[in-house]
């Protein structure tokens, strides 16, 4: 059984629709991770330099670049891999339709 196309991706079958599906709720508790995390180390720096007073700001606005520069990295490579795994669900659901198992 092969399901209906989502967002311009070829239809998958059976073992590749659950693998894609499984990539997307792992996709979604990464972001979800990711979020609260940044969140709170940000917020944290903050409270510390406004509100606690023991960061100076000016050495605290270089934290604050830094801790997002180091999420962006973090962000753009997680993302990259589950890019690519995305790939390889397909192309192995294409090859299994090609070969007819499915």
């Amino acid at each position: 059984m092969t399901h209906p196309a989502s967002h311009g991706l070829p239809a998958l079958d059976a073992v590749g629709q659950r693998e894609f599906d499984a990539l997307s709720r792992s996709r979604m508790r990464f972001f979800l991770r990711f979020a609260l995390t940044e969140g709170a180390v940000l917020a944290i720096l903050i409270v510390l330099m406004y509100v606690a007073r023991v960061i100076d700001p000016d050495l605290g606005l270089y934290l604050l670049i830094g801790v997002a520069l180091v999420g962006g990295l973090v962000l753009s490579t997680v993302l990259t891999r589950q890019a690519k795994q995305q790939q390889r669900i397909v192309a192995e659901s294409e090859a299994r339709r090609a070969r007819g198992v499915a």
